[in-house]
């Protein structure tokens, strides 16, 4: 009885821990939008935050960094290029639309998965999946067209962005199988920061040095990435997927309540109705097809 009832506030403290990390998610955008920019520059920011990143998460898998063999090593490179890639992209893309609309884009990553599965394995999306892209797209375009506020070049940039997430989620469900999580995360978040670091000759360097900045810079780094990755490991493995799912669809969510309560940043009434379709569409790819799972099983 003990043991189910601490089972029980494991997988509560676990929930609650999620939701924390989702809410700090959909707080980066806001702040990205605040900074990018104005006090520093994309690729210098991309750089100190998972330079900060990887030295936090290190002492958490130093020893397991061996284990991960030539394969598992050059799968977190594959993943930090992936990762730079979009968040170079979503950065850049940040300074030219609003956090809100960046947020809701950037959400659609779960839905290109299955492109990338058809791409790998030759394998047609479910119908479930195939409705979920399709209602997706109908969202995004009730979000970005011109009665929604346009389609301009940042949306572009965010949709690339997310395009690219699909990407990494799907090789990540690849490369994870059999190594340590934290371990390969290390891998890919030094892949980023180091990428990052070759890319700044070409970009046009600017910071502006500060106690604010340094605080910020530092809690991107530590709490928003490291932090929020280590919860997420720990917290999958103690509840369910569906609940996963479930509470990682309200990060845009948590993104517009910052953005509208900080940024004056609201949407219209077309923009609400193409960002409730877009959480639908994801809600419906991501826990249908595991709610249709287990029912097979019972």
């Amino acid at each position: 009885m003990k043991k189910t009832a601490a089972a029980g506030r494991e997988r509560y403290l676990a929930d609650f821990s999620l939701l924390l990390t989702t809410a700090v998610w959909g707080l980066t955008f806001t702040v990205l939008k605040s900074i990018l920019g104005n006090q520093v520059s994309s690729i210098f920011f991309i750089a100190m935050r998972f330079a900060i990143a990887a030295l936090v998460l290190y002492p958490f898998c130093r020893r397991k960094l061996r284990d991960l063999g030539k394969g598992g090593f050059l799968g977190g490179v594959v993943l930090g290029i992936l990762l730079f890639t979009g968040f170079a992209t979503q950065s850049l893309g940040i300074e030219i639309t609003t956090a809100s609309k960046a947020a809701f884009i950037t959400g659609l990553s779960a839905i290109f998965v299955p492109m990338f599965l058809f791409m790998h394995k030759r394998k047609l999306p479910s119908l479930i999946n195939g409705g979920a892209i399709v209602a997706a797209l109908a969202g995004m375009y009730l979000l970005t067209d011109p009665a929604g506020g346009s389609f301009n070049r940042g949306d572009i940039l965010v949709l690339i962005c997310a395009v690219i997430f699909g990407a990494q989620i799907y090789v990540m469900e690849i490369v994870t199988q059999g190594r340590n999580a934290t371990a390969l995360t290390f891998v890919e978040l030094a892949t980023t920061a180091v990428l990052a670091v070759l890319f700044l000759p070409l970009e046009n360097v600017q910071f502006e040095l500060s106690l604010k900045f340094v605080i910020l810079i530092f809690l991107m780094g530590s709490v928003a990435t490291a932090g929020a990755l280590l919860v997420q490991t720990w917290a999958q493995k103690k509840t369910s997927a569906v609940k996963v799912g479930l509470i990682l669809t309200a990060e845009p969510v948590f993104a517009y309540m910052f953005a509208s309560a900080i940024l004056d940043d609201y949407f219209n009434p077309t923009q609400k109705i193409g960002g409730a379709i877009i959480i639908a569409a994801v809600l419906a790819s991501e826990i249908v097809p595991l709610l249709m799972s287990r029912r097979a099983k019972i």
